[in-house]
């Protein structure tokens, strides 16, 4: 078990044979990848967190950074650093990932 407690499945299916040992394998590294993404959104910051929460109620960069007051280029910085933790190519995606991992 990891040391977070938290434990990620998966589940494959092939009705035309076995899986080899490869494949297996590969699917391993795939649920251990999965896994990584979802343990790794515990390590938002709380500015990342609430950047997150205002893109998913459909807010603007500027309106964002003039409600925390900062700079919009501070904005744009956490809305970044989140969607690498998050793995995600957009601030939607990323506040979709953060709110399915219950962090928003």
């Amino acid at each position: 078990m990891e040391p977070s407690g938290l434990r990620s499945y998966g589940l494959f299916y092939r009705d035309d044979r076995d899986y080899e040992e490869a494949e297996l394998e590969q699917l391993a590294g795939f649920i251990a990848h999965r896994h990584r993404g979802v343990t790794s959104t515990l390590q938002l910051t709380q500015a990342e967190i609430a950047v997150l929460k205002a893109i998913k109620h459909g807010t603007r960069l500027k309106q964002i950074a003039h409600d925390f007051g900062v700079s919009q280029g501070a904005i744009k910085q956490r809305l970044r650093n989140a969607r690498l933790k998050l793995d995600a190519a957009t601030g939607a995606q990323a506040a979709i990932k953060a709110s399915e991992a219950g962090l928003i």
